[in-house]
């Protein structure tokens, strides 16, 4: 991409840090270089590589995932090279160009190199972005060992995250015996710990007590806690930056102006100096994840199947739906935050940020792109605060009622009632959640989605069900 920069006489627009790219040294494995990795995790790399005596910490970013093969083609092409468009809810618009990214390797054709990278004594951190399902983790954290896709692994295929650790992993352990920290960068609560929590089960199925004891003494996973809203790459914002800057560059990323980067400070070996452009590093991230999780992605996931069965196609419509609206407030301070109870987060705070963010309509965030994957968001961002109102001794009358529009949405997405696309890698795990009262019952008592509740707590599934007709009957 560097050798065509040079086509626009708006160039003084597209700030570029300084540092000369062929001077930059590989640090960082980054596994899944999809759109939130290249707005985030990467732009915190490329401000860090401008700083003094912090030039060994280029990315050496890894597709894994053959269907994203095509894509990553394109991303070589440009070396790895994109310009980030920044919008903030005034309108105020900034481009970067990133070069942190110094070395792509398509793992999905060339699995070889990503081991030899992963075995390189330079590399200190393995960052990874991909996404819930990937750790292949059931309600209990066991790995799901009878998966097809880690069943093959088990046997020696490249299916996984787990597949490219463990024999990058185990050439590291027989060559460079470097220590190394692999850096969950997912929203997942407490993910340095989901992390090595699967690693290590899929290490014991491959029956590699060697590998296993190497790891326990020369690897960390800290948890870390990651935001910035990133819509779905656009050919609107391809298209700006070929207006703008005479630039072809098809992998172009747009985020909000926010950006936050929460690490817990545990690092094997050598630890990036990422506090220098505004990492927080810390004794726990909990806190942070909590809020994060329960106030920002909670508050998604619950609006945006309502947002869904309204025909609306962005999430900022739905902040200007009084109703909408109205709903995320009710919901964040009659049930999130009482759930979380005392924070070292200013949690009224955060909201207020929160919803400000959610209102930017320059972001063009997608209804459909935050109904995704439903099945494993529930469980993971919604349920602790249905559990935590519930112990507490309340009725969680907002939570449920946003459980109730996915049971809603489902169901008239199965119709072709609405015009918002569900897609849903779990499809089948929602066979069951049928239109009647035994798919009711199976929905409320799934225990995947919501543990023990329905025993614990009978007055849920009774709650939850008359949630659901209520909303069958508002919205069907």
């Amino acid at each position: 991409m560097s050798n065509f920069l040079q086509a626009s006489s708006n160039m003084e627009q597209l700030s570029v840090q300084n540092y000369a790219k062929d001077a930059i040294q590989a640090g960082i494995v980054h596994l899944g270089v999809g759109a939130f990795h290249r707005a985030h995790q990467a732009v915190y790399i490329d401000r860090l590589l401008a700083h003094d005596a912090q030039q060994k910490w280029g990315i050496i970013g890894v597709n894994i995932r053959p269907q994203d093969s095509q894509a990553f083609a394109r991303f070589i092409e440009q070396k790895g090279e994109y310009v980030l468009k920044t919008m903030a809810a005034d309108g105020e618009t900034n481009y970067e160009h990133i070069r942190s990214i110094v070395e792509q390797i398509d793992g999905a054709s060339a699995p070889e190199k990503v081991d030899a990278a992963l075995a390189d004594a330079n590399i200190q951190l393995v960052t990874s972005t991909v996404t819930e399902g990937g750790y292949y983790l059931d309600e209990k954290r066991r790995l799901m060992l009878e998966h097809p896709a880690i069943k093959a692994d088990v046997e020696g295929a490249r299916n996984t995250l787990y597949a490219f650790l463990y024999a990058g992993l185990k050439r590291r352990s027989e060559t460079s015996n470097a220590k190394i920290t692999l850096l969950c960068c997912d929203n997942l609560r407490h993910n340095g710990e989901l992390l090595k929590t699967g690693l290590m089960q899929f290490l014991a199925a491959k029956e590699d007590t060697k590998l296993a004891h190497w790891v326990e003494q020369n690897v960390s996973f800290p948890c870390s806690m990651v935001d910035r809203i990133t819509p779905k790459p656009s050919q609107q914002h391809v298209d700006d930056v070929r207006a703008r800057f005479g630039v072809d560059d098809q992998m172009t990323v747009m985020g909000e102006d926010f950006i936050q980067w929460v690490v817990e400070d545990n690092f094997a070996g050598t630890k990036p100096a990422l506090d220098l452009v505004g990492v927080q590093f810390v004794k726990d991230v909990v806190p942070f994840e909590e809020a994060k999780i329960r106030i920002l992605n909670a508050g998604h996931t619950c609006v945006t199947y309502q947002a869904a069965l309204k025909g609306l196609t962005y999430f900022d419509e739905a902040m200007r739906d009084p109703e909408l609206n109205q709903y995320f407030s009710d919901f964040i301070l009659q049930d999130s935050i009482p759930a979380i109870g005392d924070s070292v987060v200013n949690l009224e705070a955060y909201f207020a940020i929160i919803a400000r963010r959610f209102s930017n309509a320059n972001i063009g965030d997608t209804v459909e792109r935050i109904c995704t994957d439903g099945y494993a968001k529930f469980p993971i961002f919604v349920f602790p605060t249905l559990e935590g109102i519930y112990r507490k001794g309340g009725t969680p009358n907002k939570t449920l009622e946003g459980i109730a529009s996915w049971f809603t949405f489902i169901q008239l997405s199965n119709q072709g009632k609405v015009n918002t696309p569900y897609h849903e890698p779990n499809k089948a795990s929602l066979a069951a959640f049928s239109h009647d009262a035994a798919g009711i019952h199976a929905f409320t008592t799934d225990r995947y989605l919501w543990g023990n509740l329905p025993t614990e707590f009978p007055d849920f599934v009774a709650q939850l069900t008359n949630a659901i007709q209520t909303s069958m009957a508002k919205y069907a």
